[in-house]
């Protein structure tokens, strides 16, 4: 059976599931993937350390797992990195990561460390010219072709024992078990097969959990007290308020005294533009809202109200609804005319970006709100 695998390795006290679902979830925004997962496990041998497999879940006679694994674990902001800065931000450890693409079919096996002072590499894989291994930093890479002593006439397990010896003191898991102090790989293939613990990547949790934690970080941007002016939705046209939404409107500020427009200016994000009002259970009985409403879609739930703009405390213009699916998590614009498109954002996504929108940002929040307005777009653009 062929051995192949990406995956990262971490302590498990310094890395939560919050920080990989979230890391993986910022390096793959641009990646049009709608269900990768990671399955995690203790490594035995490794008091401390659990490892988590990377699968994209894509398919498709053109998709190759390995190749696209090592384009993302090249890519300028890899997963490990990602996961390292998320874990960094939620906890304030500084913790050290491992990151490790293998395949030994095809003589891949690159090995990464990220840590506070940088990150470091050591590799094999094929190149252009044939074979090669490499050692980078951020300071300096060096890159040497390995020469093979193989005749001719060779058979396949004696070019594959060639193989073997060339490369072996280059790989990366070579590396990487001297460091850890046990062979790397068996103890990787063991915890492949034991990993049964299934972590979806998601940039927010879409569960009324995550909902809910994604409205107090917006409260706190707006320093705003959590639950204040908190109703009990009701259903329109038949349909029962989502438990995401019912957990958003029990934590919402919804009578800001400083604030009671409570008008959200400049969004862009998906096919958001314009100016965001939360609808209140006064705006419903609004004959304008109400006929509007009842022009929505069946199975989606109305919460907003999205102008193209603003006077004064007032949001004016050419209106249109957003409205949450059933599930709680996806959001639909709907037009004047009951015309419904995906918005791009799920509801605790929209949440986090207005709550990262509106103050200053470090480096870490920066990627954030990029990969949020990224994955908006891609969702978007895949549904027109």
């Amino acid at each position: 059976m062929r051995t192949a695998f990406a995956c990262i390795l971490y302590r498990s006290s310094e890395v939560d599931t919050e920080a990989l679902s979230q890391g993986f979830a910022v390096a793959l925004a641009g990646y049009d993937l709608d269900r990768p997962r990671l399955l995690t496990a203790e490594l035995r041998g490794l008091p401390g350390w659990s490892v988590a497999f990377y699968q994209s879940r894509a398919s498709g006679p053109a998709h190759d797992e390995i190749e696209h694994a090592r384009e993302l674990f090249e890519d300028e902001l890899p997963p490990a990195l990602s996961v390292r800065d998320t874990a960094e931000m939620r906890t304030g450890v500084d913790p050290t990561l491992y990151a490790l693409v293998y395949d030994e079919a095809r003589w891949t096996d690159d090995t990464w460390r990220f840590d506070g002072e940088g990150y470091e590499r050591r590799y094999v894989h094929d190149g252009e010219d044939g074979l090669e291994a490499g050692r980078e930093t951020a300071e300096e890479s060096d890159v040497e072709s390995i020469a093979l002593d193989v005749a001719d006439d060779a058979d396949d397990v004696t070019e594959r024992a060639a193989i073997e010896q060339a490369t072996r003191a280059h790989r990366g898991s070579a590396w990487l078990s001297s460091v850890m102090g046990v062979a790397i790989v068996p103890a990787l293939v063991g915890a492949l097969y034991e990993a049964d613990h299934a972590i979806a990547v998601n940039l927010v949790d879409p569960s009324p959990k995550g909902v809910e934690a994604a409205t107090r970080a917006l409260n706190k941007t707006l320093r705003r007290t959590d639950g204040r002016g908190a109703f009990v939705p009701q259903a329109v046209a038949g349909t029962p308020a989502p438990p995401a939404y019912v957990a958003m409107v029990g934590r919402y500020d919804w009578s800001d005294p400083a604030d009671p427009g409570d008008l959200f200016r400049g969004l862009s994000i998906g096919v958001i533009e314009g100016t965001l009002r939360f609808l209140r259970p006064e705006d419903r009985k609004n004959p304008e809202n109400a006929a509007n409403h009842n022009t929505l879609l069946k199975n989606v739930y109305p919460i907003a109200r999205i102008s193209t703009s603003t006077l004064g405390s007032q949001a004016t213009g050419r209106a249109s609804t957003l409205a949450l699916d059933a599930d709680g998590a996806h959001l639909h614009l709907i037009d004047d005319r009951g015309h419904a498109r995906p918005a791009g954002p799920t509801l605790g996504e929209l949440l986090i970006y207005l709550a990262l929108g509106f103050r200053s940002r470090n480096e870490i929040e920066e990627n954030l709100i990029v990969a949020l307005m990224l994955r908006a777009k891609l969702r978007a653009d895949a549904a027109s």
